[in-house]
């Protein structure tokens, strides 16, 4: 009889505790950019306390218009913003997709940011105490998706869960039925300096090999489709370091888009802040590398 109860107790038990098993795709990479960013237009996201919505302009050199990206921030501490800031920030990136949770009353602005994020560490700075003329420092893993050899350029999508490219229950976002791309795709060049160019290994990745790069975002790639506005399709990087991590099971993507290069965007509404506010240092002689 006790061997009765026992064994009916152990079915019980792995009755209740019986593993349960999601269709979970996990990927091997992320993106975090780091970047003196003028912070406005700071709003509350509906339903999440403290969190709050920040609009980033990050500074891409004189011939290229600034970054634009929607950048939650939980705010802890109650801190109080001015209506335009200057930090350091730290965060979490992917590209911006339609119907992205970033508490716009005009949803139709959408197509003016080019990131969407999470806020990692928020460092305010005086603004007269240093220059936003910086361009960001990024650091990307993930796998090599295409190379291009006459260009000698290579192409990562980094996949990187980002709140405001959450998705529900089906798949797809909650304003949208279309399911959100929640990736930082970018474009990496080696610079032509003595570091790179008088390197005896080879350097170029393989497609399909899984690396960790860090460099200066120094540009976008844009696509156009009839009808629209223009939108971000590719972030060009200038490399710094590069590491060669292994060759991971990689699911060979359906096709890609190749956006041609370009240094004009449309203009960005209800921003007060602009890069050309800021007065330019005198530029000093180069020291040549040896």
């Amino acid at each position: 009889m006790l061997s009765n109860i026992l064994h009916d107790s152990m079915r019980v038990c792995v009755t209740q505790w019986a593993p349960r098993i999601y269709n979970v795709t996990l990927h091997a990479s992320s993106a975090t950019i780091v970047a003196v960013a003028v912070l406005e237009n700071g709003r509350f996201c509906e339903g999440q306390g403290r969190a709050l919505i920040f609009d980033a302009q990050i500074y891409l050199g004189d011939d290229c218009p600034a970054l634009l990206a929607a950048l939650k921030y939980f705010n802890a501490d109650n801190q109080a913003f001015d209506p335009v800031g200057f930090y350091i920030v730290i965060a979490r990136v992917a590209k911006m997709e339609p119907s992205a949770n970033i508490s716009l009353d005009d949803q139709n602005r959408e197509s003016y940011y080019d990131l969407v994020g999470d806020v990692v560490r928020l460092i305010p700075i005086a603004k007269d105490g240093v220059s936003p003329l910086y361009t960001p420092y990024i650091e990307i893993c993930g796998t090599v998706e295409h190379v291009d050899d006459l260009a000698n350029t290579f192409s990562i999508d980094a996949h990187q869960y980002v709140s405001s490219l959450r998705t529900n229950s089906t798949g797809a976002s909650s304003t949208s039925q279309r399911p959100f791309k929640s990736i930082l795709p970018v474009e990496c060049a080696f610079p032509n300096t003595a570091r790179w160019t008088k390197s005896s290994k080879k350097l170029m990745p393989q497609p399909h090999r899984y690396i960790s790069v860090t460099g200066f975002i120094t540009g976008r790639k844009v696509k156009t489709v009839q009808g629209s506005e223009p939108e971000t399709d590719r972030f060009t990087v200038e490399v710094d370091s590069i590491v060669f991590l292994g060759r991971p099971v990689v699911v060979k993507s359906s096709g890609s888009i190749s956006g041609p290069s370009t240094s004009g965007t449309p203009g960005k509404p209800g921003l007060k802040f602009d890069f050309s506010q800021v007065p330019r240092p005198a530029k000093r002689r180069r020291i040549e590398e040896n």
